[in-house]
């Protein structure tokens, strides 16, 4: 009775007995090469004028009709930073993706 009554929180199945929770699948980084050039380049620009950090890369690259998304790492540790840009390479909004309140 006890773990149909925690069976959600505690993985229960229907007979009583419990089961593991299933493992994240590690996921893979996205590189969609439809992202255009002229919007890789605007991110990586925009990141390092942002950071005023020359040592940047793309990290994940997402294709969209309306705007991309470029995941650009910075420093040696790659800290993530997010970029909206239109295709051609108009940049929307750059923002950092660490929690900086912990720094």
């Amino acid at each position: 009775m006890m773990c149909l009554a925690i069976g959600l929180l505690a993985g229960c199945t229907s007979d009583g007995t419990s089961q593991s929770p299933p493992m994240a699948a590690a996921t893979q980084p996205v590189m969609d090469e439809s992202v255009p050039p002229a919007a890789r380049s605007a991110c990586l620009a925009a990141v390092s004028n942002a950071t005023n950090n020359g040592d940047v890369q793309i990290m994940e690259m997402l294709f969209s009709e309306a705007n991309s998304q470029v995941t650009v790492g910075v420093g040696p540790t790659r800290a993530p930073w997010r970029c909206l840009v239109s295709n051609s390479g108009a940049v929307v909004n750059v923002m950092s993706m660490t929690n900086e309140g912990s720094l």
